[in-house]
């Protein structure tokens, strides 16, 4: 269309500016919903956590059936501290 000089210079800059302010306007939007629904995960990863914890509320022993149902993996970094991945951790968005 430019090179057409169907619209001039003037309204196409217009148009690039416009369009390039939406896309800001999605991505932030984007952003804010995938913040909700990583807030909502985490509720609901939590409720799961209560869940199986509350199974083993009535047990005095920690056996290695409850520690493998709670726990995906345990790493330790240099520093020596330890950083516990729970079965019903939140993934994280790249």
């Amino acid at each position: 269309m430019l090179a057409e000089e169907m619209i001039t210079q003037e309204e196409y800059r217009d148009i690039v500016q416009a369009n390039n302010i939406e896309i800001k306007e999605l991505a932030d939007k984007k952003n804010d919903l995938l913040a909700a629904m990583e807030s909502e995960q985490t509720v609901d990863n939590i409720d799961q956590l209560k869940q199986e914890l509350l199974k083993f509320l009535n047990t005095n022993e920690l056996t290695p059936e409850s520690l493998h149902r709670l726990i995906n993996r345990i790493e330790v970094k240099a520093d020596g501290t330890p950083v516990i991945h729970y079965r019903f951790s939140a993934p994280k968005i790249k």
